[in-house]
């Protein structure tokens, strides 16, 4: 960008004196040609100028944060927050307060942003344990009003709740991103607060002003929030509670009200004026990917909740959001042999309408199908994407002082097991769950500390922040870690599925049973 302003300041530069030339070649001397140019002429001049510097600052702030997402490296985040403060939000986590906090990131540092927790069931179950490991939001102009971040205003920081293997959440962005949704920037952080290590997080852009000024070029759209029960099922003056409106200056709901009107109206197998009010697209590549990424927390699911709407010029744009159950982690999620036209588990297509009538319009249900060819495709490198992520991030969960599993645990998750499908992934006898909770102790350093060189590193050597550890020797696959039975670092007593769903069978296992499922589902229409 700075070769861009370089570029227009010498185009002035070089008009204005084009324009004195001109007036000196006519007679008037130096002094008199610059008296004598027209004053709309630098008006003009000047109003170029600032144009151009408001688009340079536009697209600065467009791009500039994307580096603190850049996945060759492992971030680093400090929030540094007030004794007292801290104390609080933990003694009061499902309050969700927030509290001023500065934060330093790869570096980078503001001040006065709102930190507080995050999350839903998941939220509950942490809090009922005897863990402190919350998921946190930081909202950069909480105080300060238009206070960014290079360009960001707002971003989370996920816990990987009831995720062993670190990679749910990452993956599924990376894989609907590459299949044209518009996910969120995302990456692994270690976090600090209060310069003591507290654990390897999960940083997501949020869903909101930088996020949709980054891939839509404004943020002057509404855009909604769908919470639980979000199903778009019309309802006659309904206020629809459930979305809750996010961004946007006209409050009343119309458009959405309006769009799901027109959805639930399209006569079965016709389109009727869907495509007027919905970006069709967008919606059965989201639809797809619950479908193949078992992602049942979600609008597919009993719940209907996580994802968002945004009216990008009169049509709604449905953005995916919360994957850390997706590859069948949801307690209540369907298994491994879900069936592709009826893409739901625990409720009805009746209830989704976004689902039953889109698919219910052939032209839809071909690309619906071609959509999850496309991502079979992308699956196809599946398990060394995995390998490659877990020796890159291996250290780090390691050092983890807070994290919810064992290495086992994380191992078993993230390595091909030559086992039967009927068998559970362990949990290490030494670490029993506590009765209550359904937590593994963590037998690591002291909370915040980070460990010796002799606990976190067979190497005897500590990540450098910022950079990509060697990889440790891992198990050889296969290999099942001797130590009993594993509950997939779930909480408050909710286990995984059974077969290969579930937190309680490899990554790798999963998506492999999924993708043949998947392919004879579609040789078989």
């Amino acid at each position: 960008m700075d070769n861009l302003r370089r570029f227009f300041e010498k185009q002035k530069i070089l008009v204005m004196l084009s324009l004195v030339l001109i007036l000196i070649l006519s007679g008037c001397s130096a002094d008199d040609a610059i008296a004598s140019t027209p004053d709309e002429v630098i008006e003009t001049l000047a109003d170029t100028q600032e144009e151009m510097d408001e688009t340079t600052k536009t697209e600065i702030d467009k791009t500039a944060y994307s580096e603190l997402f850049d996945d060759e490296k492992v971030h680093e985040i400090n929030i540094e927050i007030a004794a007292a403060d801290w104390a609080e939000l933990l003694a009061n986590p499902q309050d969700e307060t927030y509290y001023s906090a500065s934060i330093t990131v790869d570096g980078n540092f503001v001040s006065d942003v709102g930190f507080r927790t995050k999350g839903n069931s998941s939220l509950k179950s942490v809090a009922s344990s005897e863990s402190e490991r919350y998921s946190f939001r930081v909202k950069i102009d909480k105080y300060i009003d238009d206070q960014n971040l290079m360009g960001l205003d707002e971003f989370v920081l996920n816990n990987m709740f009831s995720d062993p293997s670190y990679l749910r959440e990452y993956l599924s962005y990376k894989i609907m991103g590459e299949e044209g949704l518009n996910v969120p920037l995302n990456n692994f952080v270690q976090v600090k607060i209060n310069d003591e290590l507290y654990g390897l997080y999960l940083m997501v852009e949020a869903i909101d002003d930088s996020y949709l000024t980054r891939l839509f070029g404004d943020n002057d759209g509404n855009l909604y929030k769908q919470e639980s029960g979000s199903t778009l099922v019309y309802e006659e003056n309904s206020e629809y509670k459930n979305s809750e409106q996010k961004n946007g200056k006209d409050e009343s709901k119309e458009d959405l009200s309006n769009f799901i009107k027109i959805l639930n109206d399209m006569p079965i197998g016709e389109k009727g004026d869907i495509e007027s009010v919905l970006d069709v697209e967008s919606a059965l590549k989201y639809i797809a990917a619950n479908t193949v990424l078992e992602n049942y927390d979600s609008y597919n699911g009993k719940f209907a909740q996580n994802y968002y709407l945004y009216n990008n010029e009169g049509k709604f744009v449905v953005l995916p959001w919360d994957y850390n159950m997706s590859f069948g982690g949801f307690p209540e999620g369907a298994q491994s042999d879900a069936a592709i036209d009826e893409p739901i588990s625990g409720t009805s297509m009746e209830n989704v309408p976004m689902i039953s009538k889109l698919l219910s319009v052939a032209e839809y249900k071909e690309r619906y199908y071609e959509i999850i060819k496309e991502y079979i495709v992308l699956l196809g490198d599946f398990e060394n994407q995995v390998t490659a992520l877990a020796d890159k991030i291996r250290p780090y969960v390691e050092a983890d002082p807070t994290k919810f599993v064992t290495m086992e645990q994380f191992e078993y998750s993230v390595a091909y097991q030559e086992v039967s499908v009927t068998q559970k992934a362990p949990i290490a006898n030494e670490n029993p769950i506590d009765a209550q909770t359904n937590v593994t102790p963590y037998n690591g350093p002291e909370r915040g500390a980070l460990p010796s060189d002799e606990e976190a590193f067979s190497s005897g050597e500590r990540p450098v922040f910022g950079e990509t550890p060697e990889a440790r020797e891992r198990p050889e696959p296969g290999v099942r870690p001797d130590n009993g039975q594993f509950n997939g670092g779930m909480i408050g007593n909710r286990q995984g599925g059974v077969a290969l769903s579930g937190t309680e069978a490899s990554l790798i296992n999963i998506v492999q049973s999924r993708l043949e499922n998947l392919r004879n589902q579609l040789n078989e229409r």
